[in-house]
């Protein structure tokens, strides 16, 4: 158990191999907006390239055990407004997922949700390659936010704005 911000203690850290997993700082706040509601309607997603089945299954057993707040993990805060539907944690790169999410993760998203690219914001940490870029070129509508050194304030901020911009150029459409 260890901190979690202002909502007490709880599991901080999940334990792989010789690394501890842990959510960044900015990205347990915004989790736990999300799940007092500071953010309406809203629904989460995933769009992830664990790059093997053991990745894959180490990510669904990490968001299933890191907390928001007591007792409320990071998969509950993803599956809100879902239903308890888990296909919106697209993870890993088995098929029929790839290694490219803007041909697999992305249009599987759109399926399973229902929600147009055009109302997707995508936050993107890889450092050896741009998700960004080709999401943004492959799935049009879909606005875009590389955080390079993992989830941090201004970066979500940022891609906050860039998705209010997009949806006021759209209305000018």
């Amino acid at each position: 158990l260890g901190p979690l911000g202002d909502a007490g203690e709880g599991v901080s850290g999940v334990s792989s191999g010789g690394d501890i997993i842990r959510l960044f700082p900015a990205s347990l706040r915004i989790l736990q907006d999300f799940h007092s509601g500071a953010y309406g309607s809203t629904r989460l997603a995933a769009a992830s390239t664990a790059d093997t089945p053991l990745a894959t299954r180490i990510a669904h057993a990490a968001l299933g055990l890191l907390e928001v707040a007591p007792g409320v993990t990071v998969k509950d805060v993803f599956l809100q407004g879902w239903g308890g539907n888990e296909d919106v944690l697209q993870i890993g790169r088995q098929p029929p997922l790839s290694a490219d999410k803007a041909v697999s993760h992305f249009p599987r998203l759109r399926e399973v949700t229902g929600v147009p690219y055009s109302s997707m914001l995508f936050f993107d940490d890889c450092n050896w390659g741009n998700h960004c870029a080709r999401v943004a070129q492959a799935c049009p509508g879909v606005v875009t936010q590389r955080t390079p050194y993992g989830m941090q304030d201004s970066e979500w901020k940022q891609g906050l704005r860039k998705y209010e911009q997009a949806k006021l150029r759209s209305i000018g459409d």
